[in-house]
């Protein structure tokens, strides 16, 4: 006979307090975000499009479901507005080696090239649904009210994190898991780990809030309109 698996009086507050947690985020503070028009998010991994889920905001940025190298997210932001010029191309190289330092595995999705960056589409099934998603939400995005987000990887050289700090956006900012550099764009994450969206930090708030739920993005887009 198997035993009744309970929650533990701990997890289960956590749990309904997380729940209580995600409704007022979508009703009141989505409320407030669109009062103040579209926001178009630039991120170099999955935390735009959990931060649009997250506020019940419809997509108006093109880097959905799919993920950068470093350093091409940084050569992105250097000349955004070119490089959304360019027509977003299949890669026959899957760019394996560098998926993998980026903590992922088997390139066994569609991997696009604009430019010179590659762009790794891994929640898309074919090139075509990734690149007509791309297309769509490129021509949806508010170009008056951009936001870059860039959460940065252990073991990336400082230099690409400067780089970034350096350049002449109006809204930027870096997500680390230490204080890398000393910039007012920087926001440090306290997990020591590579995690950011599936692992809660239990250790550093009451309601188990991811790692990347740490940062108040409401506040922070507030500021800046």
């Amino acid at each position: 006979m198997h035993k009744l698996r309970l929650f533990k009086p701990k997890i289960l507050v956590k749990y309904i307090t997380k729940k209580i947690y995600n409704v007022y985020e979508k009703i009141y503070v989505g409320r407030e975000l669109l009062k103040i028009g579209n926001i178009t998010i630039i991120s170099n991994n999955c935390i735009g499009g959990f931060l649009y889920q997250k506020y019940g905001m419809k997509y108006y940025s093109p880097t959905i479901g799919l993920q950068f190298t470093q350093e091409d997210f940084v050569k992105l932001c250097k000349n955004f507005e070119q490089y959304m010029k360019e027509e977003l191309m299949e890669s026959k190289d899957k760019m394996e080696e560098d998926f993998i330092k980026l903590g992922g595995s088997e390139v066994n999705f569609p991997v696009g090239k604009l430019g010179d960056i590659y762009i790794y589409f891994q929640h898309y099934k074919s090139f075509e649904e990734a690149k007509i998603k791309w297309n769509n939400r490129k021509n949806r995005m508010n170009k008056n009210k951009i936001f870059f987000i860039f959460v940065g990887y252990e073991n990336t050289p400082i230099k690409i994190f400067e780089e970034y700090d350096k350049l002449p956006l109006k809204n930027k900012l870096l997500l680390t898991n230490e204080k890398i550099i000393e910039s007012e764009n920087t926001f440090e994450m306290h997990n020591g780990k590579n995690v950011w969206f599936s692992e809660m930090d239990n250790s550093h708030n009451l309601i188990g809030l991811r790692y990347y739920e740490q940062f108040n993005y409401y506040k922070w887009f507030m500021k800046n309109f």
